[in-house]
Parts: C-alpha cells; sequence; structure tokens
C-alpha cells in the first residue's frame, strides 16, 4: 500500500490534539520491545522514527513509496523538523533513500543487500552470544529465563517478528559490547523486512522461546563456548529459511 494511502486514512499514526508532549507520547509496542527504550517518553523525533520505521517493517509503506516529509507530519501531529531528522536516522539505516534533489523513498528489497546482512549475522551473532554467556549480569539472565518460559502464542506476524527480534536482542544487550550491539541491531533493521515478508505469506515462522531454549539455558548458566556453537546452528538454519525463496 502506497504511503500516501496509509496516511490518508489517518491509521496507525494519527493522535488526537496538537504536537505530543514529550512525556505523553507512546509508541504502539515497539521501542520498549526491541530497543528497551522508554516508550512513553520519546522525543518527538523519536516518536516519528519508531512510527515510521514500524510502518516500513511492517510492510505498510511499500518499497519505493514517496515519504512526503508534509504529510508525514500532519498525520503525525508533529512538524517537519523531527520528520526530516527522522528520515535522515532511518537513510543510516538503509530502510530509505535520498534521491538527489528529489524525494525520499523507501529502500527496495534487494537480494543482495539481504545475502550481504545474512554473511555479517552468521559471523557476529555467534560472538554476541558467547560475550553474552561471559558477561551478562544476574538480572540479565533473570531476564533471559523469563523469555524461556515465555508463552510462544502469538496472534499475528508482527507479534512474531517482535517477539524474536526481542529474545535476540536480550542476549545481544547481555554481551555488553556496544559496538557489537549497534551492527547487529542494523543488520536486524534490513532483515526484519524479509522477515515479516515471509512470515506473511506463510514461508517462514519466526522461531520462538521454545527453539532458542538450548541456546537461552547455555547462556544463563555462563558457558561461553557452547553458547558460540548453538547460536551459529541456531542462525545458520535462520539464514538458510532466510535465503529459501528470496530469490
Amino acid at each position: 500500500m502506497p504511503a500516501a494511502s496509509l496516511l490518508a486514512r489517518g491509521e496507525e499514526v494519527g493522535h488526537d490534539g496538537g504536537e505530543p508532549d514529550v512525556a505523553a507520547v507512546r509508541v504502539s509496542g515497539t521501542a520498549g520491545d526491541w530497543f528497551g527504550a522508554t516508550a512513553n517518553a520519546l522525543t518527538k523525533t523519536d516518536l516519528a522514527y519508531e512510527q515510521i520505521r514500524e510502518a516500513i517493517l511492517a510492510g505498510r509503506f511499500e518499497p519505493g513509496a514517496v515519504l512526503d516529509q508534509e504529510l508525514l507530519a500532519e498525520r503525525l501531529k508533529l512538524s517537519t523538523t523531527p520528520v526530516r531528522e527522522a528520515l535522515r536516522r532511518l537513510e543510516s539505516e538503509r530502510l530509505v533513500v535520498r534521491r538527489a534533489h528529489r524525494d525520499t523513498v523507501v529502500a527496495p528489497l534487494a537480494g543482495d543487500v539481504l545475502e550481504e546482512s545474512l554473511t555479517i549475522h552468521l559471523a557476529l551473532d555467534p560472538v554476541a552470544a558467547s560475550l553474552a554467556a561471559t558477561n551478562a549480569s544476574a538480572e540479565e539472565r533473570r531476564v533471559l529465563n523469563q523469555l524461556l518460559d515465555a508463552d510462544e502464542l502469538r496472534r499475528n506476524t508482527a507479534e512474531q517478528v517482535r517477539a524474536h527480534r526481542r529474545l535476540h536482542r536480550a542476549i545481544y544487550g547481555a554481551c555488553h559490547n556496544s559496538i557489537l550491539i549497534e551492527m547487529l541491531d542494523s543488520l536486524w533493521n534490513v532483515m526484519d523486512r524479509y522477515r515479516y515478508v515471509k512470515a506473511r505469506i506463510g514461508t517462514e515462522a519466526p522461531a520462538g522461546p521454545r527453539d532458542h531454549a538450548p541456546l537461552l539455558e547455555a547462556v544463563i548458566a555462563g558457558r561461553p563456548r557452547e553458547a558460540s556453537r548453538l547460536m551459529r546452528l541456531h542462525t545458520v538454519e535462520g539464514v538458510e529459511a532466510m535465503r529459501g525463496g528470496s530469490g
């Protein structure tokens, strides 16, 4: 669905009243689930970023759709400044493309970009798991244990994909390597678009907590070599699933 069609209906991003107070802003289940941010205390730029990003990842803004800053600002009840800053941030994550002296558009789904992302993902995920098993705090291990016991029943595709990312993000966060976390977050921004597409057409269901059970148990127990080995096996399976049917 083109961006203009969604915005014209006023769905997903609309709010009542004027520009939102920073303390009053709440994004529907994305910031806290995926990044550990405080979802009800976002800046105006963060709000624009989260809403536009979620629409792109979920496929509500299709590849190639023009993202009109003024129209986005109108629907978000914001000025164009935070929308412009949000689009710059999304461009750095390769989710949008700014064409010279023209519009900003949603980045295409390109097979070569996916393949490059998968290759790096396969190399970095085992490192993050090993570091998490070594560096996780007692509280982080408790959170991972809660995820292990989480209910796997998900009512829709978006919830499945978010839950999958939330689980991996908990492992990444426990590695306590900020550069590695940033790199993996950027990779997931690229790959989640493909996960949404594949899950919607029924060719891939994101793994749930039970699928990660041996991996989570190794991280919680502080066994870095085992955690690395299991993460590599899990990642190889995920990479093959993503490659299957991606062309």
